[in-house]
């Protein structure tokens, strides 16, 4: 744009041209997040209205299945037991099979739980999923949880919204970064749209990208965005209701609202409470990857029907009595929140382990299905049997049941997936209260301080910015500039100068008695008028020969030098203008006296002692990426 079409847009806008360009920088990703909440919140539409036809016709009309409704504010709402016998052990192990199917002979990215193939390609991939993941992550995940496969919607979904934004930045040619970032608003949007959590879907987005208390701010803005137009379009088909309800009876015994914190005289239960969650998440994840990695890559047979071996399992599972480890077990989770007397606390504890393996059979053994609700399920029976259990034992000073249920659901979720402020905004969000934001903000504290960053359902989290590919340059950029000239090349020592009016014979003898690479030229007040390199030098040798005649400024090449309080990477900079691989250094005074040189090796050597300390734990971190 030339300078009369400037003046003009600043004469229509009222503004600076600059304050356009950046309304347009950040603007321009916000824009795109529109469009990708808009596709992925169509795409959980379609996907949610798929799932749950089929799960209709499958579980209800072949199995006759009836799950407990949810929401519903009826404790002793009805159930059927799935029928048919040894049909209820065949369908899944064939949903297990056709997805097996699938993902050997078109996809093998739809394996496993969407929300780690995501994480792995915002690390390690610079965002690109290719369009055909996303097709084959729905038909399969149809098919698993379809068919009873314990598993949940939210990782597919997660992974189909992250397609969406990733292909929205393919079709658009968008950059590396830029791709990321709508690849997590999709997953944001995805999420946040099935959940009916825009809020939790866009932390959720951002904050599982890592198994440390690192948060990926930058992708904030877009993942809110996405998340609240996916939640938008998603909610005009299917409702705004919540995805559970909450009792509004007070306890019989305390004759307090079950699901509010009553005081600290609660604390120290629900401290108990986070202990137990991160024994159970410890046993959810160690036990998910023992399964997955010792039981089902060893067994003799094809991997593509590993799928169907563990379909086979949890069909026993519910032969033997346990129809509740089915699907993704929300009715159970509502009936949970509820107390109902349909889940009492042996129960209770029963299905947390049987949850847990049936989880790790459906999905350690290759099949494709979400961790997300399988987590909330664990949680919810964890704190049900917390619950019951403290109830029996101190009727008045224990927290009621539902209240246990709920921060249970939080806390295992928050410890599974290493998203503590996640966790409780989801768990808010699912139920419409946020009245126990206390005791969750307690739970989350204990089990990222308990549980080491490595337990993790997502092998694909990184501990920090360090460790991720995508913060690469940025964490390379911040060391440098955290690190100063005086502290890396010592100033004890001045260097070797030449005069401006030296002929060549004297810069030729000076050269030859020392290892300079590159020799300041200074004028009579010893001040900086450029540089000779070796380079230069070999380049005159090899003309005729001047002699006397040429002069050091005739040779010097001018160079912005440096001082003792420059950052490195100012320095690597000016290394780079100049193609020197040394570069003066000045004294910061009027005088600008050359009191040293910095090699481009000096540099290096320095960032490898800082990154080596920063790795070690033996410098302090300072600054988000660093």
């Amino acid at each position: 744009m030339n300078k009369l079409g400037k003046a003009i847009l600043r004469e229509r806008l009222g503004l600076p041209f600059r304050t356009k360009l950046e309304w347009y920088r950040w603007g321009r990703p916000l824009g795109f997040a529109v469009l990708v909440g808009v596709c992925t919140g169509l795409s959980a539409v379609l996907f949610t209205w798929a799932l749950e036809s089929f799960q209709k016709f499958v579980l209800g009309n072949v199995l006759g299945y009836q799950m407990p409704p949810q929401p519903t504010r009826d404790p002793a709402a009805p159930f059927i037991a799935p029928r048919g016998g040894w049909l209820v052990v065949f369908i899944p192990a064939l949903g297990g099979l056709v997805c097996g199917l699938i993902i050997r002979f078109f996809e093998p990215e739809a394996e496993g739980h969407g929300t780690d193939a995501m994480i792995k390609a915002f690390h390690r991939l610079a965002g690109k999923i290719p369009v055909k993941v996303p097709l084959a992550k729905a038909v399969t995940s149809l098919l698993v949880i379809g068919t009873g496969g314990s598993a949940g919607r939210e990782g597919p979904i997660t992974q189909i919204g992250a397609g969406v934004g990733s292909a929205v930045a393919q079709l658009f040619k968008l950059g590396d970064w830029d791709r990321r970032i709508l690849m997590l608003a999709g997953a944001a949007g995805g999420l946040g749209a099935v959940f009916r959590a825009p809020f939790g879907g866009a932390m959720f987005a951002v904050e599982v990208l890592y198994s440390g208390t690192a948060i990926e701010f930058s992708a904030l803005g877009p993942a809110f965005v996405a998340s609240v137009v996916a939640y938008t379009v998603f909610a005009g088909v299917f409702g705004q209701s919540v995805m559970f309800y909450l009792p509004r009876t007070p306890d019989p015994v305390t004759g307090l609202n079950p699901c509010v914190f009553h005081g600290a005289h609660e604390l120290p239960f629900y401290f108990a409470l986070a202990l137990l969650c991160v024994g159970v998440s410890f046993l959810f994840s160690e036990g998910f990857y023992t399964i997955q990695d010792r039981v089902f890559r060893k067994l003799p047979v094809p991997w593509w029907a590993r799928p169907a071996i563990g379909g086979l399992g949890v069909g026993l599972l519910v032969l033997a009595g346990f129809p509740h480890v089915m699907a993704g077990g929300y009715g159970w989770m509502q009936k949970a929140i509820l107390a109902s007397p349909d889940l009492p606390f042996r129960l209770a504890c029963t299905l947390v382990l049987m949850k847990i393996l049936a989880t790790c059979l459906t999905v350690a053994s290759g099949g494709s299905g979400g961790l997300f609700a399988p987590s909330l399920f664990v949680g919810a029976m964890t704190g049900a049997a917390f619950g019951w259990g403290c109830q029996a034992l101190f009727p008045h000073v224990a927290p009621p049941v539902p209240a246990c249920v709920l921060v249970g659901m939080g806390g295992v979720l928050a410890a599974t997936f290493k998203v503590p402020l996640a966790a409780l905004i989801m768990v808010s969000e699912l139920t419409g209260s946020h009245d126990l934001l206390v005791p969750m903000m307690l739970v989350g504290a204990v089990e990222m301080t308990v549980l080491p960053g490595r337990i993790s359902l997502c092998r694909e989290q990184v501990p920090s910015f360090v460790e991720s590919p995508a913060h690469l340059g940025d964490f390379v950029i911040d060391v440098l500039k955290e690190m100063r000239v005086e502290e890396v090349c010592p100033l004890d020592r001045k260097p070797v100068v030449i005069r401006e009016d030296m002929p060549l014979p004297e810069i030729l003898h000076i050269v030859a008695e020392t290892q300079q690479h590159a020799f300041p030229v200074v004028d009579r007040e010893k001040r900086l008028v450029g540089v000779i390199s070796l380079h230069d030098l070999r380049t005159v040798l090899a003309g005729d020969g001047a002699g006397n005649l040429v002069r050091a400024i005739d040779l010097a090449v001018p160079v912005r030098p440096v001082t003792p309080r420059d950052d490195l990477h100012t320095v690597l900079q000016v290394l780079a203008e100049s193609h020197l691989e040394e570069v003066p250094i000045v004294a910061p005074n009027d005088h600008g006296e050359v009191i040293g040189l910095i090699r481009r090796e000096v540099i290096l050597r320095a960032y490898d002692r800082r990154v080596a300390g920063l790795q070690a734990g033996l410098i302090p971190r300072s600054g988000t990426s660093a």
